[in-house]
């Protein structure tokens, strides 16, 4: 059958003219929800919609929600970047991009189920929340949603996010197999992600026959900016011989480098000759950090967005049950910040001063 003849097919059985149905499955945002919703049950049933090419996509408009200061390049700056993904993916179409501010752990369910329930929003994406009762109320809408660097534990919504764990592991692993055995997690844990890195970071302990010790490998700073993170750890310098420091430390952000950095000069102590310094980074980091000298795993951050819209657009092609849970790796990028502690036992490694 050909496309105009499933055309007229869907027109007749929906009641619909076909220049409508036409329409609709050109992905073009004049025309009704119900419409929509009529030619979408029949196109499914069809199969027409897998023959749709992925570059189509299908909603009039996307509703994206997450914390207040990610829609603002002055505030999460993380987020703010995820997002700047999601509008480049569906700038080449006819989308209007719907935002709602939510808090992270409390979020207001009624200011959510106000935006959700708009007739013309097509698509969710929730950013960065960590609302259980959020989720199932996502769940329930009847419209496709995927979270972004948040999991459901339930199971119900498709998400993508940093493979976290994976990303502590790989740190900590660069760090063990240059020979340090002494390494501290300077972290914030505040949300599951991070908890999620330390997760990966006692794993790369374990495989390295290493007893991880809480009170020796793992030091917690709360807040996510320089000033709390510089306090925490200046506290944790005063209290310790230069004998007692680790090896090595690595960082859960640039902030808390930052810090790292400024108060280890401050107590006249080198990188990498006295303590070496990796850090965890944010892609849109990466110039600063490299500026800095660091060794550093950045994880994955506008295609986070990117790779949202494509799950939405499945969704809204496949009708299938299974949910995605799509997690994307990082990469390690060397500075000067890590001495091989392999090499230098041997007196082959030569070190070069972070200033």
């Amino acid at each position: 059958m050909t496309g105009k003849l499933k055309i007229k097919e869907i027109a007749g059985l929906t009641g619909l003219s076909p220049s409508t149905v036409s329409r609709v499955l050109a992905g073009k945002n004049n025309v009704s929800p119900q419409a929509k919703e009529k030619v979408f049950y029949h196109a499914r049933y069809m199969g027409i919609l897998r023959d749709i090419p992925a570059s189509r996509l299908l909603m009039n408009s996307l509703l994206v929600c997450a914390p207040a200061a990610a829609f603002t390049p002055n505030g999460d700056r993380y987020y703010y970047e995820v997002i700047q993904g999601i509008i480049s993916e569906i700038s080449h179409y006819d989308i209007h991009v719907k935002k709602c501010s939510l808090d992270i752990n409390e979020a207001d369910t009624t200011l959510f189920m106000k935006h959700v329930n708009q007739d013309d929003v097509d698509g969710v994406i929730i950013i960065g929340i960590d609302d259980e009762s959020l989720y199932r109320l996502a769940a329930e809408s009847d419209k496709p949603v995927v979270t972004i660097n948040a999991r459901d534990k339930k199971m119900r919504l498709d998400c993508v996010s940093p493979d976290h764990s994976s990303i502590g592991y790989s740190a900590a692993k660069h760090l063990l197999e240059k020979g340090h055995r002494q390494v501290l997690l300077f972290t914030d844990l505040r949300r599951e992600t991070m908890i999620q890195r330390l997760e990966g970071f006692k794993r790369a302990c374990q495989d390295h026959h290493l007893v991880f010790d809480e009170s020796e490998n793992l030091l917690v700073t709360k807040g996510y900016g320089e000033p709390e993170a510089r306090a925490n750890f200046k506290k944790y310098l005063q209290q310790r011989s230069k004998q007692q420091l680790p090896s090595a430390i690595l960082c859960g952000g640039g902030a808390i480098a930052r810090a790292v950095l400024g108060e280890l000069k401050n107590h006249q102590l080198q990188v990498p000759e006295d303590i070496s310094v990796m850090s965890c980074a944010y892609s849109h980091e990466m110039d600063e950090i490299k500026s800095l000298g660091l060794t550093a795993a950045f994880q994955p951050c506008r295609e986070l967005g990117s790779e949202a819209v494509c799950i939405l657009q499945s969704r809204l092609t496949r009708n299938i049950s299974s949910r995605f849970n799509l997690l994307l790796q990082g990469s390690i990028e060397l500075g000067n910040s890590v001495a091989d502690v392999n090499w230098r036992r041997r007196e082959l490694y030569q070190t070069h001063s972070i200033p």
